[in-house]
C-alpha cells in the first residue's frame, strides 16, 4: 500500500476511529480544568448534603466525598499543555477523574444496596465520562469501574439483584448512549479538520493556475534577444515561480497529515537530508549559506522518500523564519544538519541560533494551526512532521532557549542496516 493510500472501506472507519489522537480531557484549556474541578468539587459536596439531610440514603461519606473533592483543586492549577504532554500530569488527571467519577459512585451504589438515587448516579457517570475525557479512555473507565464492582459485588454477596434487571437495563443503555455520542463527536472533529485541511490542499492546487499564467509572461521575458534587463528579470522570475511552485507542493503535502501511512522505502539518512537541502527554495544565496550538514554515520531507515523530505523542509523552514525575525539575513552556520546513531536509533538534529520558541508554546506547537511566526502560517508544518515521524514509529522532540532551538528525530533502524 502507497503510503497516502486510502484503506479498504470495511477497515476505514475503525481505523479512522483508532488513530484519533487520544486527549485526557476534551478540547482541552484552562478554562475547561476550570470547570471540571467546579463540577467536582460542588457534585461531590452537594450530593453529599442531599443524601444525608434532604434524601437520605443507607450510606453516604462525609470523609470520601471530601477527599473526592479536594481531588480536584489540582485541576484549577494545572497547565493544559502539562497535561497533553506530560505523562505524569496526564496520569493525575485520568486517574482522578477515574476514581472521583465511575468508582466512587459504583461503590456507593453497592453500599447502598442498589437504591435508585444510586443507580441514576451511575447512569449520569456513565454519560458524563464521555462529554469529559477521549471516548476510549471513558470506556476503559467504565470497564474498570464497573467490572470492578460487579465482581466485588458477586464475591461479597452486596450485588443487587435489581442490576439483572431495570438496573442493568438502565445503566447499559446510559453506556451506549455515552459511547456513541463520544464517536459520533470525535468523527465529527475529525471530519472538520479533514475538511479544513482539504480545502488548503484545494487553494493550493488553484493557485497552479495564475502561476501557469506568469510561465507564459516568465518565458518571453527570458528569450527577450533585445534587452538583457529583460532576460535578466524573466531569469529572476522563472527562480520566483519554481520556488513557489515548491512552495505549494508543500502545503499539499502537509495538508495530507491526517491520511499519513507508513512507508517500506529503504532509505539513507545523510543522503536524504543532503537532497532535501539542495532542493529547498531558499530566498536568497545567504540563507544557502547559512545551513551547514554535518554528516555523522550513515544509517538507514525504513519510510517514504518524499514525506521525510518536507519534513526536513519543514524544519529548515521554520528556522529561516526565526532568524529573519530575529536579524533579518542569516550568517552562515546558523542552522546545521547533524547526523548520528544513539542507542541502537538514527538521530538527525536540526539546530538553529534563532530567538527560541517560548516556554509557553514549546508543548503546542506540534499541533494542527499553531503557529510561532508573526507571518501569515497555517500552522500545518510541525503537525505534519509530528505525525510522520509517528507513523514510521520514531520521535520528534524539541529543546528550546534563547540561544536557539534544536529539533531531534529519533528513528528505528532499518534491520538490514544496522552494521552500517
Amino acid at each position: 500500500m502507497s503510503p497516502l493510500s486510502s484503506p479498504s472501506p470495511l477497515t476505514k472507519p475503525l481505523q479512522t476511529l483508532l488513530q484519533l489522537p487520544l486527549e485526557p480531557v476534551l478540547h482541552l484549556s484552562r478554562a475547561r480544568l476550570v470547570a471540571l474541578g467546579l463540577i467536582y468539587l460542588i457534585v461531590h459536596l452537594s450530593a453529599w448534603a442531599v443524601y444525608t439531610f434532604v434524601a437520605p440514603q443507607p450510606f453516604d461519606s462525609f470523609a470520601l466525598r471530601l477527599v473526592a473533592a479536594l481531588g480536584a483543586v489540582p485541576l484549577f492549577l494545572l497547565d493544559p499543555d502539562d497535561v497533553a504532554e506530560r505523562p505524569a500530569m496526564r496520569a493525575y488527571v485520568l486517574l482522578y477523574l477515574a476514581l472521583a467519577g465511575p468508582v466512587v459512585q459504583a461503590g456507593l451504589y453497592l453500599l447502598n444496596g442498589g437504591t435508585d438515587p444510586r443507580v441514576l448516579a451511575l447512569c449520569l457517570v456513565a454519560l458524563l465520562m464521555y462529554v469529559i475525557t477521549d471516548w476510549r479512555y471513558a470506556t476503559a473507565m467504565l470497564l474498570a469501574a464497573f467490572g470492578g464492582a460487579a465482581l466485588l459485588g458477586a464475591a461479597t454477596g452486596l450485588l443487587p439483584a435489581a442490576l439483572a434487571g431495570e438496573h442493568g437495563f438502565m445503566i447499559g443503555l446510559s453506556w451506549l448512549c455515552g459511547l456513541l455520542l463520544g464517536v459520533s463527536s470525535a468523527l465529527q472533529d475529525r471530519q472538520r479538520l479533514q475538511a479544513t485541511m482539504n480545502a488548503l490542499g484545494v487553494m493550493a492546487h488553484e493557485l497552479r493556475t495564475p502561476l501557469a499564467s506568469v510561465g507564459l509572461l516568465v518565458e518571453t521575458l527570458r528569450d527577450n534577444e533585445e534587452s538583457a534587463a529583460a532576460r535578466r528579470s524573466g531569469q529572476r522570475l522563472e527562480q520566483l515561480v519554481r520556488n513557489l511552485n515548491q512552495q505549494i507542493d508543500s502545503q499539499i503535502v502537509n495538508a495530507q497529515l491526517l491520511v499519513l501511512r507508513r512507508g517500506e522505502e529503504r532509505i539513507a539518512a545523510r543522503e536524504m537530508i543532503q537532497e532535501a537541502i539542495d532542493s529547498f527554495p531558499f530566498r536568497a544565496d545567504s540563507e544557502r549559506r547559512a545551513v551547514v550538514f554535518e554528516p555523522g554515520p550513515e544509517f538507514h531507515f525504513r519510510g517514504t522518500r518524499r514525506l521525510f523530505t518536507q519534513v526536513v523542509h519543514n524544519l529548515l523552514r521554520n528556522a529561516l523564519v526565526a532568524l529573519r525575525q530575529q536579524k533579518g539575513a542569516p550568517s552562515p552556520g546558523d542552522i546545521s544538519f547533524v547526523t548520528a546513531v544513539q542507542g541502537g536509533r538514527g538521530v538527525v538534529e536540526i539546530r538553529d541560533r534563532g530567538p527560541g520558541i517560548p516556554r509557553q508554546l514549546q508543548r503546542s506547537v506540534f499541533r494542527p494551526f499553531v503557529s510561532t511566526a508573526d507571518t501569515h502560517s497555517n500552522g500545518l508544518g510541525l503537525a505534519f512532521c509530528k505525525n510522520t515521524v509517528r507513523v514510521h514509529k520514531g520521535r520528534l522532540t524539541l529543546d528550546s532557549s534563547d540561544s536557539g532551538t534544536t529539533f531531534s528525530l529519533s528513528l528505528p533502524l532499518d534491520g538490514a542496516a544496522r552494521g552500517d
